[in-house]
């Protein structure tokens, strides 16, 4: 694992977004639980839980847990 600057991440890259972290890239969840506060992007007022399989989206706020994401 290391952090990486955005422009070297590529589709198919894994990235672990840790707790309190801004979600960088539109992507699936591949492993990890966590809320996530889409209102910036989305407009719903409440954190939406996610989970392996559940898509997220770039500058999305990541809650309490960490997750594992597959870039799309």
């Amino acid at each position: 694992e290391r952090d990486l600057p955005i422009e070297e991440v590529r589709v198919g890259d894994l990235v672990r977004i840790r707790p309190g972290e801004r979600i960088p890239v539109d992507g699936e969840v591949q492993s990890g639980e966590s809320d996530v506060d889409e209102s910036l992007v989305t407009g719903e007022p409440l954190p939406v839980q996610k989970g392996q399989g559940d898509k997220t989206l770039s500058g999305s706020l990541n809650g309490r847990g960490t997750l594992l994401v597959r870039v799309t």
